[in-house]
């Protein structure tokens, strides 16, 4: 049973160079029309063959907030009136914090779209600066005040943090401020700079220096203690929320409910297949155009495919996975034991705080 409906929206105003997902700078109305057009056909092709019944949509990018809300409300009356939907779906778009102001938010939670996640990423004029971003600090206070007027209260706020030049006193600062504003949940990631992005480029010229990993550990320690403090629960490697506002959409993924990806280079996992839509929109426009569907890559997962995924992503999560699952690692188990990177309790095995700096070493001990 499909529950979450994820829909890729590549359109942004400029590519940020330590982003490697799929996005155009592209701001032509008629383009972003036939995109919604395609995107309407491509879940039409799926209805007709898998089983949904959401409870989450999620639009993300890109950036979906350089849609016309009218694009926004015309895709979701489309959705509901052609697949199984709950009476209280949970509906996020990921904002720009230059794009939308009031009228626009009050516009799109008439259309029942009842949470926004805003690409913030720090109110540094430094940090903004040395991530190649084109919003200002003002930008994302009116952004964030505009949608909570509106009437908004589910609002994600998203911060990088490991930028080039950025102490503990700048985060700091900006943890102070995140958390005077009345949002819900707080995504934090660490600045990575993969490969086939301008920041990765630059890393390896030389040209882009990343902090020590010693300062990465601290400013994580700083981030979840001082979020714990203002009452946001650490309940993912990279996710804290207030009480009753964990992202419903995102915990899909990460327990291995069934969700379906629309739109240019989005993934979709069905009947124990995971498959990945092309990442040219060219070639997107035209599969769709023929009645194709736009799948570049697709794997079937085998039980112990499963079996590892349960693992890997139950790991992420603060509750951890089963220990049935991996009881047969008794003895790497001990051993993260003891060293204090893991801890098992009410029959969960799961990270601690040392040991979410490490995960990615623990997942291949258990896997």
């Amino acid at each position: 049973m499909i529950k979450g409906l994820y829909i890729h929206i590549p359109f942004c105003s400029l590519k940020c160079p330590y982003c490697d997902f799929t996005s155009i700078t592209l701001l032509d109305e008629k383009i972003h029309k036939q995109y919604i057009e395609a995107l309407k056909k491509e879940l039409l092709i799926y209805s007709k063959s898998f089983d949904i019944n959401l409870e989450t949509v999620y639009f993300g990018g890109g950036t979906p907030s350089i849609l016309k809300p009218s694009f926004l409300g015309e895709l979701l009356s489309f959705i509901k009136e052609n697949v199984k939907t709950e009476k209280e779906l949970e509906i996020t778009v990921e904002v720009n914090p230059d794009t939308y102001r009031f009228d626009e938010f009050k516009q799109i939670k008439e259309y029942g779209i009842n949470r926004i996640s805003i690409g913030a990423q720090s109110f540094l004029e430094k940090n903004l600066k040395a991530l190649g971003r084109n919003h200002t600090p003002e930008d994302t206070y009116e952004c964030v005040e505009s949608a909570y007027k509106a009437g908004i209260e589910n609002i994600n706020i998203d911060m990088i943090y490991g930028i080039s030049g950025q102490s503990l006193l700048d985060l700091e600062k900006d943890l102070n401020i995140y958390t005077s504003l009345p949002v819900k949940h707080i995504s934090a990631y660490m600045l990575t700079a993969y490969e086939n992005t301008q920041l990765g480029n630059q890393v390896k010229e030389g040209l882009y220096t990343m902090p020590e990993e010693e300062v990465i550990e601290e400013m994580f320690y700083l981030i979840n203690r001082t979020l714990e403090k203002k009452g946001f629960n650490r309940y993912e490697l990279s996710n804290w929320s207030k009480e009753g506002f964990k992202c419903r959409h995102n915990l899909f993924y990460w327990t291995h409910v069934e969700f379906l990806g629309i739109g240019v280079s989005s993934w979709s996992f069905v009947n124990k297949k995971r498959f990945g839509n092309t990442t040219n929109i060219n070639s997107y426009m035209e599969k769709i155009k023929r009645d194709e569907i736009p799948v570049l890559f697709e794997e079937q997962l085998s039980d112990e495919d499963i079996k590892k995924e349960k693992v890997i992503l139950g790991l992420r999560l603060s509750e951890g996975v089963d220990y049935n699952i991996i009881k047969d690692k008794g003895k790497e188990i001990d051993y993260l034991k003891e060293v204090g990177l893991i801890c098992v309790k009410n029959g969960k095995v799961k990270l601690s705080e040392k040991g979410v700096l490490v995960s990615n070493q623990i997942i291949n001990m258990l896997v």
